[in-house]
């Protein structure tokens, strides 16, 4: 009796852990048309960084995308709260200083929650963030 009250509980969790996930795009200066992105700075790239992932009453994280492994869905943090915009600006900001970038332009997020009614306790939240990244004419990388 007890294996049948137990085996739609871990369905669901197999079924939440294959589902969560972090995503880079970087698009890189060849893509971009010689088109400037910010005034008086030489253009790097765009990017894109999102993440989602399941919570218990929308605050409290169960599965969510590893911002670390972009890309990979067998790499999901268990009850880390990462889904959240400072942490994707750290992310992308990592990421623009790498590719030697010094500016970082029209950074926007998006965040988004929803419930998921057939589930009564289970949210389902996203945050997307994307930016410019340029490095200034006649300014040195500095590490």
């Amino acid at each position: 009796m007890k294996k049948r009250t137990f085996l739609p509980f871990l369905t669901l969790m197999l079924a939440i852990s294959l589902c969560s996930c972090a995503t880079m795009s970087v698009v890189k200066i060849e893509h971009l048309n010689d088109q400037e992105l910010a005034v008086d700075s030489a253009p790097v790239a765009h990017i894109y960084v999102a993440n989602w992932g399941y919570y218990l009453f929308k605050y409290i994280p169960i599965v969510t995308g590893n911002l670390d492994y972009p890309e990979s869905s067998n790499r999901t943090l268990w009850f880390k709260d990462n889904v959240r915009v400072d942490a994707l600006v750290d992310r992308l900001t990592e990421k623009s200083k790498e590719l030697g970038a010094t500016v970082v332009t029209d950074l926007r997020s998006s965040d988004k929650s929803g419930w998921l009614w057939y589930t009564l306790i289970i949210w389902l939240n996203e945050v997307e963030v994307s930016a410019n990244a340029s490095k200034k004419q006649g300014q040195e990388q500095t590490k």
